[in-house]
């Protein structure tokens, strides 16, 4: 006789690293969900479709999706409790450090096996733009185009030029732009 453990759905709240404004995910996910799984649903929560790899960090042990070991593990597996911290890092190139609380354990039901996002603050960073640092360097470029085309079209074309460069594809002829951003030197 096979005895099976009761359906249980992990509450998770998930807060990630180093990026402002906050990011912050809750989830509901079942615990017999397998890390690859779990990854996959903060990846979908996200709207990223890459995948580069990931690592959760817990009770002093590391398991990644490089090793063929971590792979069949379960949240279950990781014996997690309420209250309980974890790392999860998804994008091992990017390295998006993300903070996992586990809020409450419920038990399932049977038939109840799909995750479910309940809530969130803030928009999801784009995944490709170089983690939290290149994140916080293109927030910082934003707001600095944003603020000097308020305080002058002419000066706006400077530090966008400033910041596009030569590599940005376009068109410069004589301190005069050509395409799209014709209308800044209009002015």
């Amino acid at each position: 006789m096979v005895s099976t453990a009761p359906l249980k759905r992990l509450i998770l709240r998930s807060v990630l690293r180093q990026v402002n404004p906050m990011v912050i995910r809750l989830l509901s996910v079942p615990d017999h969900m397998d890390l690859p799984e779990f990854h996959e649903v903060i990846r979908a929560v996200l709207g990223w479709d890459g995948d580069l790899g990931y690592i959760i960090r817990i009770h002093g042990q590391e398991f990644n999706s490089f090793r063929r070991k971590a792979r069949s593990k379960m949240l279950r597996d990781l014996k997690l409790h309420r209250q309980e911290k974890f790392l999860y890092i998804c994008d091992t190139l990017n390295m998006w450090e993300w903070d996992v609380r586990v809020i409450d354990i419920e038990d399932g039901v049977e038939g109840d096996e799909f995750p479910l996002c309940l809530g969130g603050r803030g928009a999801a960073p784009p995944e490709h733009c170089g983690g939290p640092t290149g994140y916080r360097l293109m927030l910082k470029r934003q707001s600095v185009l944003a603020q000097s085309c308020l305080d002058a079209p002419r000066k706006s074309w400077e530090v966008l030029r400033n910041i596009l460069g030569e590599a940005s594809g376009v068109l410069i002829k004589g301190g005069r732009s050509s395409g799209p951003c014709s209308q800044l030197d209009s002015a």
